[in-house]
């Protein structure tokens, strides 16, 4: 969802920092690095997540000018899931045990042995398991150093920020209201900006007509 199809509901920030001289080529290498990559078989992960074109979610060849449009960034952060109904795994893990003790003769098992059971077990679903696959866009400007992206979940939002951060060495600062005011009039309009309140725009116990 975002750049080119989709809802327009975004969140805002702005980058803190400033660009490297050869930002193209580090930039280039850490995008490679940070893409997205598949799961593994007999993967213990529930979750993958890397970059990808803005104009195929299922096409992994980030060149350079596939995503440096101008003195633009435009990419897609997928994340993949894979999860398996709690009450299954339980259930498969139960007869997996009862299987342990009846091969070793035993009435029980060891906390370790039923760690390990866990463990074998998650990873023979999870290799069973198709993947949901969600993709959201962020564009960056390079200029003004702002950078959308088109998700207001909470759980996208921090890992799309993690993942930002970890490629292109930036923080990021979420613009809202009061920041923004505050980059437009200038950090010595604080005070004022903190003493604004709402206005009423009808009369106190008048009815909408």
């Amino acid at each position: 969802m975002g750049i080119l199809s989709g809802g327009i509901r975004f969140r805002r920030y702005q980058v803190i920092g400033e660009l490297p001289p050869d930002f193209r080529d580090l930039f280039e290498s850490a995008v490679r690095q940070y893409s997205f990559q598949d799961f593994v078989p007999e993967d213990v992960r529930e979750q993958v997540m890397g970059w990808v074109p803005v104009d195929d979610l299922f096409d992994p060849n980030l060149y350079l000018d596939r995503w440096l449009v101008e003195n633009s960034v435009n990419l897609t952060l997928r994340i993949d899931t894979k999860r398996i109904p709690s009450r299954f795994l339980k259930q498969e893990c139960k007869k997996t045990e009862s299987e342990w003790k009846l091969k070793a003769g035993r009435e029980d098992l060891t906390r370790a042995e039923r760690d390990e059971i866990v463990e074998i077990v998650t990873k023979r679903l999870l290799d069973r398991v198709i993947p949901s696959c969600q993709g959201t866009d962020m564009s960056w400007d390079l200029d003004r150093g702002d950078v959308l992206f088109w998700s207001t979940s909470e759980r996208a939002n921090e890992a799309f920020r993690t993942l930002f951060e970890k490629t292109f060495g930036l923080k990021l600062r979420p613009v809202f209201p009061y920041s923004l005011a505050l980059r437009v009039l200038g950090e010595e309009a604080a005070l004022g900006v903190e003493r604004v309140g709402p206005t009423a725009f009808v009369q106190p116990g008048a009815r909408p007509e």
